[in-house]
């Protein structure tokens, strides 16, 4: 069912070709996406294969404390630095990533759009790597199951330094994977008044399934009005009472300086600015030096979870989410 879903999404995306993990589920997957495509094209690289854990595959997780005590506990909170056999998974991983851009992908230069099914931690890693992210990254770059993920780089591009790179969406699921706790919601304000109708509408349907603790907005007329809808729409649906404020922000550390105040408060926090705004928190966010690695689409929505990761870091669930509008929404019909 979730291939099949996926299977709209890659439908419109005009793949030339198609790499996959030689394990049969994603072998699988990699068949059902692909749909009627030249099965041919299809072509298998190991490197793609799942994260290699040692002595610790099959284990539960009561057997792996047991067993491996602080070895566990930093592959719990420090997976970067996590040792086992003489072996670091998680930075074996980021090799085989780099492997894969500079090798079986680099020999489809001819091949402008190439699919790659592969596994949640190798996926991981492909982004990552793509981004100049390094192996301190792996569980802060959220991977859904059948999600779809895009980057488009060009000539410049090299694995590792961030450069020649953009990334288009992360973690495209059929719904917005919104947080219900330590989550900020944050979205690209519409740019014109064409867009507006149909981006409030739909950005107002995400809100009234979220539970909110606070509104954020910069003071531009498309943030504020769309703001403005938001609030009119609680408070109506509400006999009056919005259950949330919204506060006008200028700069991205005063929201920071909200989002700290309100650390212990149940709820998301919505953030609502223009691109280069979203462009900017998204980079402070996952401390990367340049925003405009992300294209950012009007409506488009960013969610993270600001203490998920293994160090009680922020986790990048999904960026650049536009499925939910209805331009997108299609694309994930059988």
């Amino acid at each position: 069912m979730q291939a099949g879903l996926t299977q709209g999404v890659v439908a419109r995306q005009g793949f030339d070709a198609c790499l996959a993990s030689p394990l049969a589920r994603a072998r699988q997957t990699a068949d059902v996406v692909w749909g009627k495509r030249d099965p041919n094209a299809i072509r298998e690289d190991r490197d793609l294969r799942e994260i290699d854990l040692y002595a610790f595959e099959g284990l539960f997780k009561h057997e792996g404390e047991q067993k491996f005590g602080d070895a566990y506990n930093k592959w719990k909170k420090k997976p970067a630095d996590f040792s086992v056999d003489g072996h670091y998974p998680v930075r074996e991983l980021w090799d085989r990533a780099t492997s894969v851009w500079c090798g079986s992908l680099a020999a489809r230069e001819k091949e402008r759009k190439v699919l790659v099914v592969a596994h949640n931690a190798v996926n991981q890693a492909l982004i990552g790597s793509a981004l100049g992210l390094g192996p301190q990254y792996f569980r802060r770059l959220l991977q859904s199951n059948c999600a779809v993920s895009r980057v488009t780089v060009d000539e410049t591009f090299q694995p590792n330094t961030g450069r020649g790179i953009v990334l288009d969406y992360l973690n495209q699921t059929p719904d917005v994977p919104v947080c219900e706790k330590d989550g900020v919601v944050l979205i690209h304000s519409p740019t014109s008044v064409e867009e507006e109708a149909a981006i409030t509408t739909s950005v107002v349907d995400v809100v009234r399934q979220t539970p909110v603790c606070l509104l954020m907005h910069t003071a531009d007329p498309p943030s504020a009005r769309l703001a403005e809808a938001i609030m009119d729409r609680c408070s109506r649906e509400m006999n009056g009472v919005c259950p949330f404020s919204a506060v006008v922000v200028g700069t991205i550390d005063e929201a920071n300086c909200n989002l700290t105040e309100l650390d212990g408060v149940g709820g998301s926090t919505f953030i609502i600015a223009d691109k280069s705004f979203c462009q900017g928190f998204i980079a402070q966010t996952l401390g990367v030096e340049r925003g405009d690695m992300f294209n950012l689409s009007p409506g488009g929505i960013s969610v993270f979870n600001m203490k998920g990761g293994p160090a009680k870091d922020s986790v990048a669930v999904c960026i650049n989410h536009t499925l939910y509008l209805p331009d997108y929404s299609a694309d994930f019909s059988l």
